[in-house]
């Protein structure tokens, strides 16, 4: 019976790549789904509800997936992170919506009109290709673009929800490393902007190892751990977040792409990872 259900599952799965709207736009090219690697016939490994992203490779995380939508980084070189993810057999990409100093071709805003056309348009390529963005309202390192966000959270998060950065995202994560930077008011402010145009879950992230000082904004918290973390290190922090009543991601445990601790935080029960 679970052999009969494992080669149904896969055969939709087929069916929805192929015929479901929100898989590719219009005039994309029609492509077979890419390999997922490891774990091929296992459902849950290949579709967990929050996705299978990985967001960084290259010496140090030189390589930022996270940036695809900057306005700054080059068609050719936006082209080449996509198919770097596929290859990955990502289906999920986790994308900053503001981002002043964080890691490649960053300085950009999304409330910026000049900046969220070119933005919206890496948004639909990165949906074409099969992969579901997940917003992240703020990078850290953005000081000066976090201190106007914060205030003027109404304005700055209506401008980013009129440009379509919020519409159909099964999350949308608050901000990166929110203990380093903002005051518990700040964060509390732009939740409630957020929750006027977004009703979906929302996400929180802190530093490695630190505590979750702000789980109290979001139903998802997003797991970072330092470089060099042990998988059992992987299962114990998952577990502790769910033992919170929260959802968890296995965000951040490498500084490129480590199969083998992502799957340590699926298998721990999180729903998404970070590092596929």
């Amino acid at each position: 019976m679970n052999i009969l259900r494992r080669i149904w599952d896969m055969i939709r799965d087929n069916l929805d790549y192929y015929f479901a709207p929100d898989k590719r736009a219009e005039g994309a090219s029609i492509e077979p789904p890419p390999s997922y690697g490891e774990n091929p016939h296992d459902t849950y490994y290949r579709h967990p509800p929050l996705g299978l992203a990985s967001c960084w490779n290259g010496a140090n995380a030189a390589e930022r997936m996270m940036n695809t939508l900057s306005p700054r980084m080059s068609d050719e070189t936006f082209a080449k992170r996509l198919a770097w993810m596929r290859g990955r057999g990502c289906n999920a990409v986790h994308v900053f919506l503001i981002n002043q100093g964080d890691g490649e071709a960053a300085g950009y805003k999304a409330w910026d009109t000049a900046d969220s056309t070119k933005m919206m348009q890496r948004w639909m390529a990165l949906k074409a290709a099969g992969l579901t963005p997940i917003p992240w309202v703020i990078a850290d390192d953005s000081k000066a673009l976090a201190s106007d966000l914060f205030s003027n959270a109404e304005t700055r998060v209506k401008a980013i929800a009129k440009a379509g950065f919020f519409e159909g995202v099964p999350l949308v994560v608050i901000g990166l490393e929110m203990d380093e930077y903002g005051s518990d008011n700040d964060w509390h402010k732009l939740r409630e902007a957020i929750r006027k145009h977004y009703a979906g879950p929302l996400g929180v992230h802190h530093t490695s190892g630190n505590g979750f000082k702000y789980a109290k904004y979001g139903e998802v918290i997003c797991g970072q751990l330092n470089p060099g973390c042990s998988e059992s290190q992987v299962k114990a922090q998952i577990a502790r977040i769910r033992a919170l009543g929260k959802r968890a991601i296995g965000f951040e445990y490498a500084r490129n792409a480590n199969r083998k601790l992502a799957q340590a935080a699926l298998a721990a029960g999180a729903e998404g990872v970070g590092n596929w």
